[in-house]
């Protein structure tokens, strides 16, 4: 996978936006406690710096560390092996990804709009949620 690994998919993660609350106009409190679960699994990634044979293996102590109730744990972490897994197969992903972080770390407000407002993923390329984006 051109040296990627798990620790740098994580930090492309951490600085692209995507861990940042859309604007809604409802209550955002699990939203933000879900996105802070994410970043928190992903610090531990990035701490752990596993190989990437042995990500699913660091996934699960990490699970393990942060402890109950483990279901949304279990399921950030199902999240961040499918976003490795697309990554694995779509380069292009593991470049939009780069292209992100770069755009947030140059905005000075951070993000307008919605999810993918403004963003160029390209077409029926794998989401980092392991959905298929048809724009």
């Amino acid at each position: 996978m051109n040296g990627l690994r798990p620790k740098d998919l994580a930090l492309f993660l951490l600085a692209s936006g995507d861990l940042l609350p859309r604007k809604r106009a409802r209550d955002q409190q699990a939203d933000i406690a879900g996105l802070e679960l994410k970043r928190r699994v992903l610090d531990m990634l990035v701490a752990i710096d596993p190989e990437p044979e042995q990500l699913e293996l660091a996934l699960l102590q990490i699970a393990q560390a942060i402890g109950p109730p483990d279901g949304p744990t279990r399921a950030i972490c199902a999240t961040v092996r499918d976003d490795w897994q697309a990554a694995a197969a779509t380069p292009e992903l593991v470049d939009w990804l780069i292209a992100q972080a770069l755009r947030e770390g140059e905005s000075p407000s951070g993000r307008r709009g919605g999810r993918h407002a403004g963003r160029d993923m390209p077409q029926d390329t794998p989401s980092t949620n392991g959905s298929r984006m048809h724009e």
